[in-house]
Parts: C-alpha cells; structure tokens; sequence
C-alpha cells in the first residue's frame, strides 16, 4: 500500500509539472505509469491482478470520452487517469475523481474571478450549451489559441491523489 501510494503521488507530482511547463502529460510518463500499475497488480494480487489494472485503466477512460469528445479534457488527462486507475482500482480511483471535479471546480472559480472573467466564461458555456441544443453543428469547446478558458486539469488530480495518499478521503 505504501509503494502505491508514493507510485501514484511520483506520478501525479510529475505530470503536474510538465503539464504547467509544457502544457502536456508526456507519453512516456505515462507509460511508465501504465507499467507501474500493472506491475504493481500483477505483483500484488497475481494474474487477476492484470484484470483488475486494465479494467481500472479503462474505466477513466470510458467515463470521460464524451467530455473528449466535445474538447473539454485533455488527451493528457484521460491518459493520466487511465495509468492512476491501474495504480489504485475502481473504487478508489472514483473517490480522487470526485475529489478532483471538487477542487477543480473551486479552483476553476478563483481562476475566472482572478483573471475576471467569470461571466464572460459562464455566457461562453451557456451559448455553447444552446447551440448545440439547437441543433447546428457540433463545434470544439475550446478554440484554438484561446488561454482565458484553460485550466490544467492536472493540478486538481493530484491534489486528489495527495489527499488520497494521506488517508484524508
């Protein structure tokens, strides 16, 4: 349990940095990452161990393709996901992604009010939301180019995974 625990904090304090460096989670921290988690199931629980990390490493990515799909997470982050699912199984897995909506969205809030722009964001969604109900065509959430809507989705993860490392979830 304590190798898991300071696999996935490594993990997750690397991907932050690169992620507020770089603006990307690097292929190759996450297959480590991936080789970590299987290795770790594999050695804990044997070959059923093998199915639990990739059903675990799938599951984050089932849950989170739609919001892929419309450009409202990263590749990055899913893959991210992906590898600390493998690392920790469903379960709880799914208490750090709760966590993480959770500070992600406080975070997003100080965000917006710090850059001042928390109603021109909220009207950016709410418009977006309309069009798509109404039926045109199906655009990307976030353009090309445009700063004042990102936010590393990253730094919230790893607050979870912290959180979850120190036995407070």
């Amino acid at each position: 349990e304590t190798i898991q625990k300071i696999s996935v904090c490594l993990l997750v304090t690397a991907a932050v940095f690169q992620d507020l460096r770089k603006g990307i989670i690097s292929n190759v921290l996450i297959l480590f990452g991936f080789l970590g988690g299987a290795v770790f199931q594999l050695i804990r629980l044997g070959g059923s161990g093998l199915i639990l990390f990739f059903g675990s490493a799938v599951f984050p990515v089932l849950l989170f393709s739609i919001l892929y799909y419309f450009r409202m997470i990263g590749a990055g982050d899913i893959k991210l996901l992906a590898a600390l699912g493998g690392f920790l199984g469903i379960s709880d897995l799914f208490r750090c992604l709760v966590c993480a909506l959770i500070f992600g969205g406080i975070l997003s809030l100080f965000l917006m009010i710090y850059r001042k722009n928390l109603i021109r964001r909220f009207q950016y969604l709410a418009g977006y939301v309309s069009s798509y109900i109404q039926g045109k065509e199906w655009q990307p959430y976030r353009r090309k180019g445009e700063k004042d809507g990102e936010f590393p989705l990253s730094v919230p993860i790893a607050l979870s995974v912290w959180f979850f490392a120190a036995g407070w979830l």
